[in-house]
């Protein structure tokens, strides 16, 4: 497992911040979002993003969020992020990717030859 997997998580364990403060406890982890509860009493639900997810340690098991406690308090993350996270090494698929020439008629270049100018 990675530093930052998303798929090795387990429900319960613990949620810290970047600035290490216990945030409360996995309940559910997705590809889109790690959903945080915390406290026994008027129990909180946070559906934070999970590209926001720094670290994994299974050993402790424990999770790290690239957030700080203040961020952490001052966002609404009262629903599941509308957006896919970006996954490791591809950028997202945006609209303006759609319009790329036609690969028919693209100029095709031999790496091993410089092109003419």
């Amino acid at each position: 497992m990675t530093t930052n997997d998303i798929h090795g998580i387990e429900n319960g364990w613990s949620v810290k911040t970047s600035d290490g403060h216990d945030i409360g406890s996995v309940e559910e982890s997705t590809l889109r979002y790690i959903l945080v509860k915390s406290g026994v009493v008027g129990t909180a639900h946070r559906y934070l993003p999970s590209p926001a997810l720094a670290h994994v340690r299974p050993e402790m098991k424990e999770i790290g969020v690239s957030l700080t406690q203040a961020e952490v308090d001052a966002g609404d993350w009262s629903e599941p992020p509308a957006q896919d996270p970006r996954t490791e090494g591809a950028p997202l698929n945006l609209d303006e990717d759609l319009h790329e020439a036609d690969p028919m008629t693209a100029v095709r270049r031999d790496p091993e030859k410089p092109a003419h100018i």
